[in-house]
Protein backbone atom coordinates (compact mmCIF):
# COMPACT_ATOMS: atom_id res chain seq x y z
CA UNK A 1 0.00 0.00 0.00
CA UNK A 2 1.34 3.40 -0.99
CA UNK A 3 1.02 6.39 1.35
CA UNK A 4 1.40 9.79 -0.33
CA UNK A 5 4.20 12.03 0.94
CA UNK A 6 1.72 14.78 1.84
CA UNK A 7 0.08 12.41 4.34
CA UNK A 8 3.43 11.28 5.75
CA UNK A 9 4.36 14.94 6.33
CA UNK A 10 1.63 15.01 8.97
CA UNK A 11 3.92 12.87 11.15
CA UNK A 12 6.27 15.83 11.61
CA UNK A 13 5.53 18.13 14.55
CA UNK A 14 5.67 21.56 12.90
CA UNK A 15 7.75 24.01 14.91
CA UNK A 16 9.75 21.28 16.67
CA UNK A 17 13.02 21.97 14.81
CA UNK A 18 15.45 23.52 17.26
CA UNK A 19 19.15 23.90 17.88
CA UNK A 20 20.37 22.09 21.00
CA UNK A 21 23.46 22.27 23.17
CA UNK A 22 24.40 18.61 23.59
CA UNK A 23 27.62 19.05 25.56
CA UNK A 24 26.51 21.93 27.82
CA UNK A 25 29.21 24.33 26.64
CA UNK A 26 26.71 27.09 25.81
CA UNK A 27 26.86 26.66 22.02
CA UNK A 28 24.50 24.61 19.87
CA UNK A 29 26.09 21.48 18.44
CA UNK A 30 23.04 19.65 17.22
CA UNK A 31 19.43 19.79 16.13
CA UNK A 32 16.30 18.21 17.55
CA UNK A 33 12.93 17.51 15.95
CA UNK A 34 9.81 15.48 16.74
CA UNK A 35 7.53 13.08 14.96
CA UNK A 36 4.05 12.22 16.24
CA UNK A 37 2.09 9.32 14.81
CA UNK A 38 -1.25 10.70 13.67
CA UNK A 39 -1.90 8.19 10.90
CA UNK A 40 -2.21 4.68 12.33
CA UNK A 41 -0.27 2.07 14.24
CA UNK A 42 2.61 0.30 12.57
CA UNK A 43 5.92 -1.43 13.08
CA UNK A 44 9.00 0.62 12.31
CA UNK A 45 12.20 -1.18 11.60
CA UNK A 46 15.09 0.71 13.14
CA UNK A 47 16.65 1.80 9.87
CA UNK A 48 16.38 5.60 9.60
CA UNK A 49 17.99 8.03 7.18
CA UNK A 50 17.98 11.77 7.80
CA UNK A 51 19.13 14.63 5.60
CA UNK A 52 19.32 18.28 6.56
CA UNK A 53 19.39 20.70 3.65
CA UNK A 54 20.44 17.86 1.33
CA UNK A 55 23.29 16.54 3.51
CA UNK A 56 22.88 13.07 4.99
CA UNK A 57 23.56 12.73 8.70
CA UNK A 58 25.52 9.53 9.50
CA UNK A 59 23.46 6.96 11.42
CA UNK A 60 25.90 7.06 14.34
CA UNK A 61 25.11 10.79 14.72
CA UNK A 62 21.33 10.28 14.82
CA UNK A 63 19.69 9.60 18.21
CA UNK A 64 16.17 8.24 18.64
CA UNK A 65 14.11 8.64 21.80
CA UNK A 66 10.95 6.57 22.02
CA UNK A 67 8.92 5.30 24.99
CA UNK A 68 11.70 5.82 27.51
CA UNK A 69 14.63 4.42 25.56
CA UNK A 70 17.33 6.33 23.72
CA UNK A 71 19.77 4.92 21.19
CA UNK A 72 21.67 5.78 18.06
CA UNK A 73 20.01 4.99 14.75
CA UNK A 74 23.02 2.82 13.90
CA UNK A 75 22.30 0.69 17.02
CA UNK A 76 18.56 0.53 16.24
CA UNK A 77 19.09 -0.61 12.64
CA UNK A 78 18.45 -4.28 13.47
CA UNK A 79 15.51 -3.67 15.79
CA UNK A 80 11.85 -2.99 15.22
CA UNK A 81 9.25 -1.31 17.40
CA UNK A 82 5.52 -0.73 17.28
CA UNK A 83 4.38 2.89 17.08
CA UNK A 84 0.79 3.51 18.18
CA UNK A 85 -1.31 6.50 17.21
CA UNK A 86 -0.25 9.43 19.41
CA UNK A 87 3.26 8.11 20.09
CA UNK A 88 6.12 10.59 19.71
CA UNK A 89 9.65 9.97 18.50
CA UNK A 90 12.30 12.58 19.26
CA UNK A 91 15.20 12.67 16.80
CA UNK A 92 18.43 14.40 17.79
CA UNK A 93 21.17 15.01 15.23
CA UNK A 94 24.78 15.49 16.32
CA UNK A 95 26.01 17.98 13.73
CA UNK A 96 28.93 19.53 15.60
CA UNK A 97 27.11 22.87 15.30
CA UNK A 98 23.62 24.26 15.17
CA UNK A 99 21.90 25.30 11.98
CA UNK A 100 21.29 28.91 11.05
CA UNK A 101 18.03 30.65 11.90
CA UNK A 102 15.51 30.45 9.11
CA UNK A 103 13.97 27.77 6.93
CA UNK A 104 15.51 24.32 6.48
CA UNK A 105 14.54 21.16 4.61
CA UNK A 106 14.53 17.90 6.54
CA UNK A 107 14.25 14.57 4.67
CA UNK A 108 13.37 11.37 6.51
CA UNK A 109 13.32 7.78 5.27
CA UNK A 110 12.37 4.79 7.36
CA UNK A 111 11.34 1.21 6.87
CA UNK A 112 8.03 -0.23 8.04
CA UNK A 113 6.99 -3.83 8.32
CA UNK A 114 3.55 -3.14 6.88
CA UNK A 115 4.43 -0.78 4.01
CA UNK A 116 8.14 -1.24 3.37
CA UNK A 117 10.29 1.87 2.94
CA UNK A 118 8.58 5.24 3.28
CA UNK A 119 10.00 8.72 3.06
CA UNK A 120 9.00 12.34 3.17
CA UNK A 121 10.44 15.81 3.49
CA UNK A 122 9.36 18.83 5.49
CA UNK A 123 10.41 22.42 5.68
CA UNK A 124 10.55 24.13 9.05
CA UNK A 125 12.10 27.19 10.62
CA UNK A 126 14.69 27.30 13.38
CA UNK A 127 13.96 30.17 15.74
Amino acid sequence: MFIPRYLLRQLYVKGSLENVDLNADGSPDGVRLKLRNTLGGGTVRGKLRVKVDGEEVPADKVWLEFKGWKMKASEAADRSFYVSVGDEIVITLELGKGISPGEHKIELELDTQELGPVGFDVTDTVK
